[in-house]
């Protein structure tokens, strides 16, 4: 059994479009959680991926296409701590 990819897809989104990208992103079947956060980023998402190929794919293919982001900052999880 092989570990999964966790990352953390961090958004700048345009104003008016946070919930159109919302609902564009739940369609993404490895998308496990998604926040819409105060602060530098407006929508903070949680992939789980089989490989790091798989994670660009997503985030190239899927998530650089849907409109109204203007920018996205990517953070693989090293380590998961559940509490």
């Amino acid at each position: 059994m092989t570990d999964k990819i966790h990352a953390y897809i961090l958004m700048d989104v345009e104003l008016g479009k946070t919930d159109e990208i919302v609902e564009s992103i739940k369609k993404i079947d490895e998308v496990t959680n998604v926040a819409v956060t105060t602060g530098n980023y407006d929508v903070v998402v949680l992939l789980e991926t089989n490989s790091l190929e798989e994670l660009y794919e997503i985030t190239v293919q899927k998530i650089h296409k849907i409109p109204g982001i203007k920018e996205t900052q990517t953070a693989v999880v090293e380590k998961m701590i559940r509490v």
